[in-house]
C-alpha cells in the first residue's frame, strides 16, 4: 500500500476521521439538554431550535456520520495488514456504524422534522430521546472496539 500507517497521509485521514465523528455525534450529547431547556422556557424558541437541529442533521450530522465511517474503513485499508476488514471487531464496528446511521436518518431526523413542524407530542420527544440514547451507546461501543480491538 502506498499510504501506510504512521505516515502523514494516514495521520491526516485519522484526524479527519476523529473530526467527522465529533461533528456527527457532539449534538447527540448536547441537543437533549438544549431541547429540554428551551421547552421549559416556553415560547417559539423551542420550535426554532428544533427546526435548526433538523436542518443541521440533514446538512451536517448525517453526512459527517457517513464520512466518519468511510474514513474508518479507509484507515483499516491503509493499515498495511495490521488491521483487516475481516477481523471481528472491525466487522462489529461496521455493523454498529450502519445501525447508528439508521437511528440518525430513520429515527432522529424524522422526529426532529416533526417537532419542527409543530408536533410536540410525547411520542416524538420519546423517539428523540431514544435515538440519542442509542447513538450514545453505539458511540461508546465503537470507542471500546477501536481502543481494545477485541479478538484482533
Amino acid at each position: 500500500m502506498v499510504i501506510a500507517a504512521g505516515t502523514t497521509a494516514y495521520n491526516i485521514v485519522e484526524l479527519l476521521h476523529v473530526l467527522t465523528v465529533l461533528v456527527a455525534l457532539a449534538p447527540v450529547f448536547v441537543h437533549p439538554l438544549l431541547r429540554r431547556q428551551m421547552q421549559s422556557a416556553g415560547g417559539s424558541a423551542h420550535q426554532q431550535l428544533v427546526v435548526a437541529m433538523a436542518s443541521n442533521a440533514r446538512r451536517m450530522y448525517g453526512p459527517a456520520l457517513i464520512v466518519a465511517g468511510l474514513l474508518g474503513i479507509a484507515l483499516v485499508e491503509m493499515s498495511e495488514d495490521a488491521i483487516s476488514l475481516t477481523e471481528g471487531w472491525v466487522i462489529a464496528a461496521i455493523v454498529i456504524w450502519v445501525a447508528m446511521n439508521g437511528v440518525l436518518h430513520g429515527l432522529i431526523r424524522p422526529a426532529l422534522k416533526a417537532q419542527g413542524a409543530g408536533d410536540v407530542s410525547l411520542g416524538t420527544g420519546k423517539r428523540l430521546e431514544a435515538g440519542a440514547a442509542l447513538l450514545s451507546i453505539g458511540f461508546t461501543v465503537q470507542l471500546v472496539l477501536m481502543i481494545w480491538q477485541p479478538g484482533g
